[in-house]
């Protein structure tokens, strides 16, 4: 089944200038001018199942229906000429004019503002090259500094070490001090020890001085005694002498009287 797609607006009996591709062999001829279908041997189905009859209506229906809306419309039975005398073809350039326009006057701001802004950025471009000039100068400082922290910890870590063995030989010192204290102490009690001794020494000399003192005027006593016990022994002697002798010249009658 054929089907007519030209536009809504043309009337139906308008006939097409440009004649249509053949559906079959493809080139630009009617149909029913075909060689190539005559030529060629296609069995065409001449008789139609009901069901087929029945789409193929329902179709033509639909598109009828489908075709008379374009066809209420005021201009579906004018020509081409007519709907295009009808036609300001004017306004699209009008449009397009002032549209290049608003896009020029656009541009125009654009490139104002760009301007400036291309003006900021060298502004900008300026300072950060200024900016950048004292960043090499900040980090060659940064690194004079860092050379100069890495000497000082070297100096810190020997100052540390050096005042790790000032607390060390602090803590010997205090030590020793405290062992010389304790010397000291010791010392002081064995002095005053001594000086109790010596007192007491010199206590027990006084005492004995006074003890020789009294042995001597006991030795002067036993001296005296002695003398007197042998004066004592001689006149004992003497007298036992005497005595011996007076009995010896006794008489044998008796003693004279």
């Amino acid at each position: 089944m054929e089907y007519n797609f030209r536009p809504q607006w043309r009337p139906w009996f308008f006939q097409m200038r440009q004649i249509p591709a053949c559906a079959r062999c493809g080139n630009q001829h009617r149909q029913t001018f075909c060689f190539a279908a005559r030529n060629s041997k296609v069995q065409r189905c001449t008789a139609e199942s009901k069901s087929q009859k029945d789409r193929d209506s329902r179709r033509i229906k639909e598109y009828f229906d489908s075709k008379s809306l374009t066809r209420s419309l005021p201009f579906a039975n004018l020509r081409d000429s007519a709907f295009q005398n009808c036609l300001d073809f004017t306004s699209i350039p009008k449009y397009e004019l002032t549209c290049v326009k608003q896009k020029l006057s656009l541009e125009q701001t654009k490139g104002e503002s760009q301007t400036e802004e291309i003006q900021n950025l060298r502004e900008q471009l300026l300072h950060l090259q200024s900016v950048s000039v004292e960043n090499e100068k900040l980090r060659a400082d940064v690194l004079r500094l860092q050379d100069n922290q890495k000497r000082q910890s070297f100096n810190i870590d020997n100052c540390q070490n050096h005042v790790k063995r000032i607390n060390d030989l602090e803590l010997y010192l205090q030590r020793k001090i405290d062992f010389i204290f304790d010397l000291q102490q010791k010392y002081e009690e064995t002095a005053t020890e001594k000086r109790q001794l010596f007192n007491e020494n010199s206590i027990l000399h006084f005492k004995v001085d006074d003890y020789y003192k009294q042995i001597g005027e006991l030795n002067v006593k036993l001296k005296a005694s002695a003398s007197e016990n042998e004066q004592l022994r001689s006149t004992l002697n003497q007298r036992t002498v005497y005595q011996n002798q007076n009995r010896n010249f006794q008489p044998q009658f008796g003693y004279f009287r």
